[in-house]
């Protein structure tokens, strides 16, 4: 009897498991080497930070880290289906440095981002998208966003210039941290269930206001002028000091 006993508990265990993992939501953070976390190990990366915080916070999440080194949004685009799997129900994009310091064309940039955002919209995946420093870049990807029914959050907060390492480009740990905490209320809200009326609510401070449902088309967005980096300031201006960078001519490509 105590036999039988043992496997009935054994068997229902597996089973209270399986469901536990399979009710459990899966975020993917796609980008380049500040994503993948350079010079940091993989659980200060702020993939893994934002995880922790998540799951402290009582979610059942996964956060994957997709970042690959060197990665340009037309890459990120290129491995797209593999990288963010069915099931996915967040991801969050983060590039365009590489893009810029390779001087890539603008339009391409352009399309690249526009072509990630709606494939995943399309798949019903909830994409949260990343600036990247220059104003005229961030204007594009607000944009996208308000067209798909995305979440945007500027550059200046998924990257901390206040804590970068020797390189003077990739963030620290401590960097790591600061954006984890900056995008976990966002990716909070995101988890959240749609209430009524949601398609009204603002989903992230100065973010757009989603649509219910990503819309079948969308109009061409407004390409920015390849942006023009003198003295570390793109076209005269740099908020919050993100853009102290020297000219990308002599930066070298994010690994």
């Amino acid at each position: 009897m105590r036999l039988w006993l043992r496997i009935f508990i054994t068997l229902a265990s597996t089973v209270l498991l399986a469901g536990a993992g399979a009710a459990q939501t899966g975020i993917v953070a796609l980008g380049d080497s500040n994503t993948a976390g350079f010079g940091v190990a993989h659980h200060e990366a702020f993939p893994a930070q934002l995880e922790g915080m998540l799951r402290a916070a009582g979610d059942n999440v996964r956060v994957f880290n997709a970042g690959v080194a060197g990665d340009t949004f037309a890459a990120m685009l290129a491995r797209l289906d593999h990288y963010v799997p069915a099931g996915t129900q967040v991801t969050i994009v983060q590039g365009g440095y590489n893009d810029v310091q390779r001087r890539s064309d603008s339009g391409s940039i352009a399309a690249s981002i526009q072509a990630i955002v709606s494939r995943l919209r399309a798949r019903g995946v909830k994409v949260l998208l990343c600036g990247f420093f220059y104003p005229d870049w961030d204007a594009l990807g607000a944009e996208l966003a308000r067209a798909y029914g995305a979440v945007f959050v500027s550059g200046g907060a998924c990257y901390d210039s206040a804590n970068r390492g020797p390189d003077g480009l990739h963030m620290t740990a401590a960097g790591h941290q600061v954006v984890a905490t900056r995008l976990f209320p966002v990716v909070r809200r995101m988890l959240a269930p749609a209430a009524p009326h949601a398609s009204a609510r603002r989903e992230a401070p100065n973010g757009p206001k989603p649509p219910a449902t990503p819309r079948s088309s969308a109009p061409r967005p407004v390409v920015p002028r390849y942006v023009q980096v003198k003295e570390g300031r793109a076209g005269g201006r740099c908020p919050r000091g993100e853009c102290s960078n020297p000219s990308i001519a002599t930066l070298p490509v994010l690994r």
